[in-house]
């Protein structure tokens, strides 16, 4: 099996995801087919550069709640997570021009997965790929096999419109207030100042980093190793993000590991006339 990463203005749709054109399945020796019944695609980060685009596809045995993902840092965290997918085989598409496409097909028991990419016996003929609707037809021109000896192959034909996340104004390189304000939080931090960090923080990540029968040194300690979880160890630029009325979606750059930079997304909120920070995730990665 080839190695793989996987690590957002229309209306929401309604509750459950559009039962859209899908006909065909995903084969392997070893198990039942795939046979999706439903479809949705949203706009999401390319794992191969994080600051470029891909839609994803979800083709799902039952539908995913596209409206409670899409307004999400990472919507496909939140998408494998429903019970739709949980309890349930799909096959995931992630789609770029050029008939550019990777797939992963996932059997939820086990979490067994299945992924290959165009340029081998793996073919996409993409026949829309506009701002709002993604259609094509995805096959094997011949049998694969993983390293453990599973065969496998897929023939799918799919079309779907594409959901869009709230509306939003671009920000500029810096991120304007919410990005000076993560900025004051990353100060903080770097002192260990916890005074500044609960006051650079919401109620709702302040509940994430402490524990009420803790002493400050002991929720300080642990602050600060959440932090550096879900935000850069070595932050870097602001490169811009996107504005959703009291909620700002900053993206910076950092590094993940030595050596590997990474392009996360940062969630600021208004509280009151301030900007504080909520929640961030890496994104993908970046050279």
């Amino acid at each position: 099996m080839r190695s793989y990463s996987w690590i957002p203005v229309v209306a929401l749709l309604a509750a459950t995801a559009l039962s859209a054109d899908v006909t065909g399945q995903f084969t392997t020796d070893k198990r039942p087919p795939i046979k999706p019944k439903y479809a949705a695609a949203f706009e999401t980060r390319d794992q191969r550069d994080a600051r470029k685009r891909a839609i994803e596809v979800v083709l799902s045995e039952e539908p995913v709640d596209m409206a409670a993902a899409i307004g999400a840092l990472d919507p496909h965290t939140i998408l494998i997570n429903q019970k739709g997918l949980q309890d349930h085989n799909y096959i995931l598409l992630w789609v770029r021009p050029g008939n550019d496409v990777s797939m992963n097909a996932t059997y939820a028991a086990t979490m067994t997965q299945f992924a290959d990419f165009t340029g081998g016996r793996f073919n996409a003929d993409i026949k829309t790929l506009t701002a709002d609707t993604v259609a094509g037809h995805v096959w094997m021109s011949s049998g694969a096999k993983t390293m453990s000896g599973d065969t496998y192959s897929i023939d799918v034909t799919f079309s779907t419109p594409i959901t869009h996340g709230p509306a939003a104004t671009k920000l500029t390189v810096g991120g304007g207030e919410p990005g000076k304000a993560l900025q004051l939080l990353l100060g903080a931090m770097s002192k260990k100042s916890w005074a500044d960090i609960k006051g650079g923080v919401s109620e709702l990540a302040l509940q994430s980093l402490t524990t009420s029968d803790h002493t400050d040194q002991e929720n300080l300690d642990e602050a600060l190793s959440t932090l550096n979880i879900w935000l850069s160890k070595k932050p870097g630029k602001i490169t811009g993000g996107e504005l959703r009325g009291d909620t700002a979606i900053l993206e910076m750059e950092g590094q993940i590991f030595e050596g590997q930079k990474a392009l996360y997304l940062v969630k600021m909120v208004k509280s009151g006339p301030r900007w504080v920070f909520e929640a961030a995730t890496p994104a993908g990665m970046i050279d």
